[in-house]
């Protein structure tokens, strides 16, 4: 099943005239197919363990980085736990609500040889709440790195949005 996702990727890629090297930095290797679905495989992973995550020690959370990889001023898988364990004890069970990570409008751009830059857009929904609602958004920019265990980010950087305001950046 795979190789059908991947052949049919392949051949849409072909068919559009490849947006690898379109949005590739200037001598960049291209990535493969294989690489844009692994990389989107990550980005679904991380939300997946952000909002689900909590029963456990942050693994599967901080498993999305790179030993050292960083997210805030916090760097290393066990630093890395401690901030996923801690926004479900001290911020998702306080408050007494859920939370839906959604993500859009993914971005990934070839910086060299297994590197890329991610950026995607972010919505955090309290889906405890009736109805449910957008308690933040913004934007996250990524560096990832191709590991032997597959594509991981080496650091994130959250930029939270500001205002909701109509053609506000």
């Amino acid at each position: 099943m795979t190789r059908v996702i991947t052949l049919a990727f392949a051949t849409a890629l072909a068919a559009t005239g490849s947006l690898a090297p379109v949005y590739a930095q200037e001598g960049a290797p291209a990535l493969s197919p294989e690489d844009y679905m692994e990389i989107q495989q990550l980005y679904a992973r991380y939300v997946r363990a952000a909002d689900m995550g909590g029963g456990g020690d942050g693994s599967a959370w901080a498993e999305c980085f790179t030993p050292d990889g960083e997210f805030g001023n916090s760097k290393g898988h066990e630093a890395l736990k401690k901030i996923i364990t801690n926004f479900h004890r001290n911020t998702l069970r306080r408050d007494g609500w859920s939370s839906r990570h959604t993500y859009s409008s993914l971005l990934v751009t070839p910086t060299g040889e297994g590197t890329a830059k991610g950026s995607v857009y972010a919505l955090v929904f309290n889906v405890t709440a009736r109805p449910p609602f957008v308690d933040h958004s913004g934007v996250y920019e990524d560096w990832l790195v191709k590991t032997p265990d597959g594509w991981r980010f080496k650091k994130r950087i959250f930029k939270p949005s500001g205002t909701f305001q109509p053609a506000m950046p």
